[in-house]
């Protein structure tokens, strides 16, 4: 364990002097998010996380004892994607203009670590769901991609999308520890240090509020390929320390958001990657949450899901059993969401009176 405290210690460091380093170069380069629009923030904000955030993950990585290749392999496949993310945090790209890029960061770590989806445990009771050969590719290449634009659909709210990653890394390094497969606990380790030291600049508090930075889009894919990694390691072979219907608990709010956002906006007949400002933490502060309220019920949602599912599987709940509760879950948040007000109500007096923070603005490519 002292190993892995290390590398995670030398990540969470080198991020949070990064950020402070690069916000004069973000000055210099107009990495700045200026309040205006549908942007509702505080003053002209550096977008210098993301990179921040990806210079800890290359040292923590390379100070662990990984196999060369894998470690290689999802460095330059984060590579990729931080630098596709400041380009568009900058010139703001096309949605399909960065698709691309995360199909080729999703090879890239395919080719070169072998993180390829060959099972999906048994989520119909019929027996274990086997992929091979082209299938499993692409299904590794478009999970990879649903991750990414997942967390990029969070990165709407101060400390969200970090704190949502944070939550499913250490889930994932918790699993494998009961599982007796501590492989996969020194990446958690390390990419939960950088996520750390970014949200001591982007949690939703007053105090940070001189010194915030937004993520950007190179932030929010960095992490929603980094759990995706994490996941497709935790539940395929040779580390298999949970089904893949327990790593769907894991990232289960993400996974939601995704397919809700998705679900609504081909109902309403526009385009998937269409901005709106109809997400979960939206609805919160509409029905009276605050940006703060908001973010811890998202959180201990996440949480709980999260618990849920490894206690499910630690109890040895069948997959198809598992998923079944997992889709009654989804539908029951949805409905939460929609009927948050009544939530509200339930909150005491004292909490309600905590001073406002400023309204998150919708992303920018509202994913």
């Amino acid at each position: 364990m002292l190993r892995l405290i290390g590398p995670a210690a030398a990540s969470f460091a080198l991020c949070l002097l990064a950020i402070f380093a690069l916000r004069p170069l973000a000055i210099a380069l107009d990495l700045i998010d200026r309040p205006g629009g549908r942007k509702t923030h505080h003053g002209d904000v550096p977008i210098v996380g993301g990179l921040a955030m990806f210079m800890g993950i290359v040292l923590g990585i390379g100070l662990l004892p990984l196999g060369e290749a894998a470690g290689a392999s999802f460095l330059a496949a984060c590579t990729i994607l931080v630098t596709i993310g400041l380009v568009d945090d900058r010139f703001d790209l096309s949605p399909w203009t960065r698709l691309p890029g995360q199909v080729a960061a999703s090879i890239v770590l395919i080719v070169g670590a072998g993180a390829v989806v060959t099972t999906l445990g048994a989520p119909f009771g019929n027996g274990e769901l086997v992929l091979s050969g082209l299938g499993a590719v692409l299904f590794t290449v478009l999970i990879t991609m649903a991750a990414i634009n997942a967390f990029n659909m969070l990165d709407g709210m101060d400390g969200l999308a970090g704190a949502m990653a944070l939550t499913s890394l250490l889930a994932i390094a918790l699993a494998c520890w009961l599982a007796g497969a501590p492989a996969l606990m020194g990446p958690c380790f390390v990419v939960a240090g950088a996520i750390a030291a970014f949200l001591v600049f982007n949690l939703p508090i007053r105090l940070n509020r001189p010194v915030r930075c937004f993520m950007g889009d190179a932030g929010s894919t960095l992490l929603g390929f980094s759990v995706a990694w994490m996941c497709i390691q935790a539940t395929q072979e040779p580390v298999r320390a949970i089904s893949p219907v327990t790593a769907l608990w894991i990232v289960a709010m993400p996974l939601y958001e995704l397919l809700w956002s998705t679900i609504r906006r081909i109902v309403r007949g526009v385009s998937p990657f269409k901005a709106d400002s109809d997400h979960f933490h939206h609805l919160l502060l509409k029905a009276g949450f605050g940006v703060r309220g908001a973010f811890a019920v998202f959180v201990a949602l996440a949480a709980f899901l999260a618990a849920f599912g490894l206690t499910a599987s630690r109890l040895g709940l069948p997959d198809h059993y598992s998923f079944l509760l997992l889709i009654a879950a989804g539908v029951g948040i949805v409905c939460l969401m929609y009927r948050a007000d009544l939530l509200w109500k339930l909150i005491p007096d004292s909490l309600r009176r905590l001073p406002p923070l400023e309204p998150p603005a919708p992303h920018k490519h509202g994913a």
